[in-house]
C-alpha cells in the first residue's frame, strides 16, 4: 500500500517494512491494486514494470496504463482483508502545574475505513481540567464521517457531530450535515481540502434554556503536510467557518493545528491547539472563546 509519501510491504517473514515512495525505482505487484494520482484519477488492477525507471504500467480491465511515479499518491490492494483497511490513532496526555494546582487529562482516537470509492471516518477526543479553585471543566466531541470519491477529486459526504464545552455553558450540541468538496492538492508531502455544506443543529445548554434548533452553513478547510526525512514530523490544521442561517449574524468558528513527531515506529509525540468561538452563545454572558494547549504520546496501528 501507498499513503502519504510511504510505500508499505507486510509478509509473515519480515512484518512491514515502510520505504519511502521517492526511493522508488520499480514496482511490480500480482495483487489487484487501486491506484490514485495528484489529478483524482483511479486505475484498478496488476502493476506491471513501466517502460522505463520511475514509472509503473497498471494493467486495467480496459487496457494498460502507463503512469509516472511521481504522479501516483494512494495505492491500496482491494483483495486484502476488511481490517487491513482500517487506520487508527491513539493518543493520551497528562499536564500538571504545581503553581496553579491544575491538572489536565486528554484522551484522543482517530480512525478511518476506507474501500476504493468511500471512507468512513470516527474522531473522539476528551479534555478534563481540574484545580482546586474551580470546578473541573470538560470538553468532549464525537464525530462521524462518510465521504464518497468523486472523479477529478471531488467528493460528496455526510457527518454527524456531538460536541460538548463546560467553558461555553454547552451541554450537548448534536449536528447532522451533508455537503461536498474537493482536493485542491494531493501530493506524496500535502493535501489541501476545501469543503462545505449545510447542517442541523440541536443546542441543549446548562442554563435551564429550552433546546435551540438552528440551521447552519458550513465551509471547511484542511491542509496536511507531512515529512519522512529525520525527524519524521507530520502538522494537521483544520478550520470551520460556521454561518448560522437561522439567527442572522451568528457566526461559529472551531480551529484545530496539531504537529505530531515519531519517537520510535508508530509511536508519536503530539502537540496542539484548539480554539472555539461563537459570536452569540445561546446563554447571556457565556465565554465566546475557549481555546487550549495540549501535549500527548500516541501509537499509530
Amino acid at each position: 500500500s501507498l499513503e502519504r509519501g510511504k510505500l508499505r510491504f507486510d509478509s509473515p517473514a519480515t512484518g512491514t517494512i515502510p520505504v519511502e515512495w521517492d526511493n522508488v525505482a520499480v514496482l511490480t505487484s500480482e495483487q489487484n491494486i487501486q491506484v490514485e494520482t495528484v489529478n483524482g484519477e483511479r486505475f484498478l488492477g496488476e502493476l506491471l514494470t513501466g517502460a522505463d525507471e520511475l514509472s509503473v504500467l497498471v494493467r486495467t480491465a480496459s487496457g494498460p496504463v502507463t503512469l509516472q511515479m511521481q504522479q501516483v499518491v494512494f495505492m491500496t490492494p482491494i483483495e486484502e482483508s476488511r481490517i487491513d483497511r482500517l487506520d487508527a490513532d491513539l493518543t493520551a496526555g497528562y499536564t500538571f502545574a504545581k503553581a496553579s494546582e491544575v491538572q489536565q487529562f486528554s484522551l484522543g482516537l482517530d480512525m478511518d475505513f476506507r474501500t476504493e470509492t468511500w471512507i468512513f471516518g470516527l474522531s473522539a477526543d476528551v479534555l478534563r481540567s481540574d484545580s482546586e479553585d474551580s470546578e473541573s471543566s470538560q470538553r468532549q466531541s464525537l464525530d462521524l464521517r462518510y465521504r464518497h470519491l468523486r472523479k477529478n477529486r471531488w467528493y460528496t459526504g455526510a457527518i454527524v457531530s456531538l460536541n460538548r464545552n463546560d467553558e461555553l455553558d454547552l451541554d450537548l450540541r448534536t449536528s447532522i450535515g451533508v455537503g461536498g468538496g474537493r482536493y485542491l492538492r494531493q501530493t506524496n508531502s500535502a493535501t489541501l481540502t476545501l469543503g462545505g455544506g449545510l447542517q442541523f443543529s440541536r443546542e441543549n445548554v446548562s442554563a435551564g434554556i429550552s433546546n435551540e434548533d438552528t440551521v447552519e452553513g458550513v465551509v471547511a478547510l484542511n491542509w496536511d503536510w507531512f515529512r519522512y526525512d529525520t525527524p519524521e514530523l507530520d502538522l494537521s490544521t483544520s478550520l470551520q467557518v460556521i454561518p448560522n442561517l437561522s439567527d442572522t449574524g451568528r457566526v461559529r468558528s472551531e480551529f484545530d493545528i496539531s504537529l505530531r513527531w515519531e519517537v520510535i515506529e508508530d509511536l508519536f509525540w503530539e502537540l496542539s491547539f484548539y480554539d472555539s468561538y461563537d459570536s452569540d452563545p445561546v446563554v447571556d454572558g457565556a465565554e465566546k472563546n475557549d481555546f487550549g494547549v495540549g501535549t500527548a504520546l500516541g501509537w499509530s496501528f
